[in-house]
């Protein structure tokens, strides 16, 4: 059995097994790219101005763009955490997905087993 016969037996049984395979994927891909352009931006917004702040002579004008440097610093993690918590969501569905497909495949298993024996 060659892997692409395996992949279609796996995604057949899965359909026969009516569970639900995915979330929202346009909600899962809205989240993942505004992960990614906030990390992006923020990285940029905040490099750009901590260059600036040390190029500035006035101390008020100073702060405020090292204050918005790190609020960009938070941009970044806050995009970091949004993009991992949807790349984990994908990885632990296929996971459990996997998991149930082994489980009852265990179970036929054993069951004919038992019908075979008695």
């Amino acid at each position: 059995m060659t892997d692409n016969d395996r992949i279609e037996k796996f995604k057949a049984d899965i359909a026969a097994m009516q569970v639900k395979t995915s979330g929202n994927v346009a909600a899962e891909r809205a989240a993942s790219t505004l992960g990614t352009l906030l990390m992006v931006a923020a990285l940029v917004i905040g490099v750009g101005s901590f260059v600036q702040a040390g190029s500035q002579d006035n101390a008020l004008d100073q702060n405020e763009l090292i204050i918005l440097g790190f609020v960009c610093v938070s941009m970044t993690v806050i995009g970091a955490a949004l993009w991992i918590r949807t790349a984990l969501v994908r990885f632990w569905r296929f996971w459990m997905l996997r998991s149930l497909y082994e489980s009852q495949a265990h179970l036929d298993e054993v069951v004919k087993a038992i019908r075979d024996r008695g």
